[in-house]
């Protein structure tokens, strides 16, 4: 009877995927696994695959791939990846795109040059089908951190924004506000839309819509966030929003700057919510609201997962992670302003 390498899989304890690798020799695999593996071959009294010439000794560095280190979002996801790093004995090498597609598409083009053994990916801007196209190519154990697609061998860990912005946004029409706008950083992105669509069915509930033409658009940093405002600031007053929730902290720091410019207060004025939690949320003035997803923790669990992917302790299927991520109330928000 022949077998297959499902049946070995089985027997080894280790997903499908690993035995694939391992045929393969596109990516490498611990020696520890390795022998998990020959020995669920000889139990079944069959002789595993020979491996392709182009394998690979085990490397215990990963990659990680990271938008923006001067965002400090970022900084603590590195934070977590590289403390867990530390606790399995592994390195981390570290890829910054700043934002640029061409350029991580570049970077993913290069990673073969790299002796790594998985690759953590924060906040990648590629386009579904190129991402994909890159993983089946490299055949590296890959988690996507801040992004979905439809594949059950790429873990996604995201945070569940569209509930964090829906409840943000109840939170400011409890408070009055009717007039409320987005933000949106990359306007275009997922990850703006996803945030969008909370906002959107939080406002629903009372029958409003989010006006087009108040969700700009920006890059995601201080910069884009007081640029973005300013072009709130000049509407009409009876179009002016009294409430604000941004794509980000970064977004939300540069829109409390240009508030102030404009001779306005936070909250009484207009309230501002942001999303991160980064540590210069505190030392705002005011102090910002903010939705806090567990940066760190979330870092962790990423580099975890890479190490379970080599260790063949990880199924296709499981790698859907969805994490909550509460409201933060600090002194940026406050009842509606009366007309």
């Amino acid at each position: 009877m022949k077998i297959t390498l499902k049946e070995i899989a089985k027997e080894a304890g280790v997903s499908q995927s690993t035995i694939s690798r391992m045929v393969t020799g596109n990516a490498a695999v611990s020696y520890e696994l390795e022998q998990k593996v020959l020995q669920a071959s000889q139990k079944l009294g069959v002789e595993f695959p020979k491996r392709s010439n182009h394998h690979r000794e085990f490397s215990n560095v990963i990659g990680l791939l990271v938008a923006d280190l001067s965002n400090p979002y970022f900084l603590d996801i590195m934070r977590g990846v590289t403390s867990e790093a530390k606790v399995l004995d592994y390195g981390v090498q570290i890829f910054e795109t700043n934002e640029d597609v061409q350029f991580e598409e570049e970077t993913f083009r290069s990673i073969g040059n790299f002796n790594l053994c998985g690759l953590i990916l924060c906040a990648s801007r590629i386009s579904d089908a190129r991402l994909l196209n890159f993983y089946h190519q490299c055949n590296l154990p890959i988690v996507l951190v801040n992004r979905y697609v439809k594949d059950p061998s790429i873990c996604c860990i995201t945070v569940d924004y569209h509930k964090s912005l829906f409840q943000a946004t109840t939170h400011l029409i409890n408070l009055g506000h009717r007039k409320i706008a987005y933000l949106s950083g990359p306007s275009k992105s997922d990850t703006s839309l996803n945030r969008r669509s909370g906002i959107e069915d939080a406002l629903a509930q009372i029958n409003l819509n989010l006006e087009p033409d108040l969700c700009p658009g920006s890059f995601p940093n201080v910069e884009g966030g007081f640029q973005a405002m300013i072009s709130l600031l000049t509407l009409p007053e009876s179009k002016r929003p009294t409430a604000v929730l941004a794509y980000n902290d970064l977004i939300a720091v540069g829109a409390l700057k240009a508030i102030r410019m404009k001779g306005l207060r936070v909250p009484e004025d207009i309230s501002v919510i942001g999303i991160d939690n980064i540590y210069l949320t505190t030392h705002t003035n005011p102090p910002l609201t903010t939705i806090s997803p567990p940066k760190v923790q979330i870092g962790a669990l990423a580099m975890r997962t890479v190490y379970r992917m080599n260790m063949g302790d990880y199924e296709k299927g499981e790698g859907y992670m969805e994490i909550d991520a509460p409201l933060t109330l600090r002194y940026s928000t406050g009842p509606a302003p009366t007309p």
